[in-house]
């Protein structure tokens, strides 16, 4: 199967500070609708316009390209747009693209936010959106790095630049490292949940302690080797655990379970692109297969060493040991047994290396060691 194509687009902060905000707040209000029992999940998405510009005079050129990739969306390929304010970057998950005006068809008004009326400008495009996913909030060089992964299909696939390379938006792109499914592991990752509904609720608090532990602790070329999902499930479990930590009796289930999948997911990320063309390993697997993975497969370890010669014997030697008492934590059963502080602060130590080696870091600096 070819490659995917996705979609990136912008929107000004300076006229339009609280786009973001506004969608999702419709698509928490179906949310609410559909936990309440008024609502089908089918009925959870918002409408996203892509505003012509009154400068633009002459229709984009690429238009039959881009309504073309709805078919896509259809088919059930998942298919991206990506929307950045060029300090953060959200991704979204594509259900549809349009370029009829989705204001006049019966019913779907209730989904498209109140400012694309109160504008009064005509869209390109508009593309109904199933879930947002927020990926960077660390400033705009944070988003550069990132948009390096997508090639930009109508400049000869160069990496995508926000410096010049923002121009006939919405822009057709696709990935130069693997296919991020960055919806398709909602079930493993946090459950029946939107993105959407978990980027609410831990907003303002994980985007500060992101940037500290990316410059206090971690430092900055380890934090940008890891996933962002990484990277999310860190600050968010670090949020947690310092709001509380004062607090004997608080149970920092939430805490521990969110510093094991920051771990789960860059392990799982680890292994497959450490054994990519020679063991195809499903996208998101439990800290405990993963575990069993290493510890048993004979093969997989003698390929681990040729590609990981410095970190394969720790690999399949110590982080099976190390994964047990982790993967107790994260199994879905564990969320409901409360889980005592020093416990919490025993794995946040070892997850991000507090008085010793992290695991986060020392995985990280392994993914840098194979791009040499």
């Amino acid at each position: 199967m070819s490659q995917p194509l996705h979609l990136v687009s912008a929107w000004n902060p300076s006229y339009v500070a609280d786009a973001m905000d506004a969608h999702l707040g419709i698509l928490l209000d179906w949310v609410r609708r559909r936990d309440e029992g008024t609502a089908q999940d089918d009925d959870v998405y918002v409408w996203w316009a892509k505003l012509r510009s009154p400068n633009r005079q002459q229709p984009l050129p690429h238009i039959a390209q881009i309504l073309a990739l709805d078919a896509q969306a259809k088919s059930g390929v998942e298919t991206h747009l990506y929307l950045t304010d060029f300090r953060s970057l959200y991704v979204a998950h594509l259900a549809e693209i349009t370029a009829d005006d989705v204001r006049d068809e019966a019913g779907e008004s209730a989904h498209v936010p109140a400012y694309y009326r109160e504008r009064g400008r005509e869209a390109d495009f508009w593309f109904r959106l199933f879930d947002v996913r927020r990926l960077v909030t660390e400033g705009t060089i944070a988003v550069v790095e990132e948009l390096k992964h997508l090639r930009n299909t109508r400049y000869a696939d160069r990496p995508l630049s926000l410096y010049g390379g923002m121009v006939d938006l919405p822009l057709i792109v696709r990935r130069d490292v693997e296919e991020a499914g960055w919806f398709s592991d909602r079930g493993a990752l946090i459950g029946e949940r939107r993105w959407a509904e978990r980027d609410m609720r831990l907003r303002g608090r994980t985007e500060r302690l992101g940037v500290d532990l990316r410059d206090n602790l971690i430092g900055r070329p380890l934090w940008a080797a890891l996933e962002l999902g990484t990277r999310s499930f860190l600050a968010s479990a670090e949020a947690v655990f310092r709001q509380h930590r004062d607090d004997l009796q608080f149970d920092f289930a939430p805490a521990a379970v969110e510093f094991a999948k920051a771990l789960e997911v860059e392990l799982n990320a680890l292994l497959r692109a450490a054994l990519s063309g020679k063991l195809e390993l499903p996208r998101s697997q439990s800290l405990g297969a993963l575990g069993r993975l290493l510890e048993e497969n004979a093969q997989m370890k003698k390929w681990l060493q040729g590609t990981l010669p410095r970190d394969a014997a720790w690999l399949v030697g110590e982080m099976p040991l190390r994964l047990k008492a982790v993967a107790d934590l994260r199994n879905p059963g564990a969320h409901r047994v409360a889980v005592a502080f020093v416990r919490a602060s025993d794995l946040r130590d070892e997850v991000l290396g507090i008085g010793q080696d992290g695991l986060i870091a020392r995985l990280a600096r392994a993914k840098l060691d194979m791009r040499k």
